[in-house]
């Protein structure tokens, strides 16, 4: 029997996700001197999976549409309503949020 696919989407995310984490856990534990405690590793994991919402949007679908976003948002559209599972994921998200930022400064700096 087949899932749905907000349930595949959301699975796929969800291993995505663990994968990412763990990979930026091991680049930064090469890059510094200090080492991550099992622990800690096991806490933010269940914490990812705790803050899992039913339906997601993955990194790679929210960076196809952070311009459209940037651009409703400056011009005053309520964008946490009309693109919610982007808002979400960038609530969540510290890379692509920053991908955000980034997008928002140079969204400003050409509309001077």
């Amino acid at each position: 029997m087949e899932r749905p696919d907000s349930e595949m989407m959301n699975a796929g995310n969800f291993f995505t996700r663990i994968y990412q984490w763990l990979k930026a856990g091991k680049q930064a534990s090469k890059a510094t001197t200090t080492n991550v405690h099992p622990e800690e590793m096991m806490g933010n994991l269940l914490d990812m999976v705790k803050n899992t919402d039913e339906i997601e949007i993955g990194c790679d679908q929210v960076f196809e549409m952070l311009d459209q976003y940037v651009e409703l948002e400056a011009r005053g559209e309520d964008v946490a309503h009309l693109l919610p599972l982007v808002k979400q994921h960038l609530d969540k998200c510290r890379d692509c949020y920053e991908e955000y930022e980034a997008l928002v400064r140079a969204y400003e700096a050409t509309a001077s």
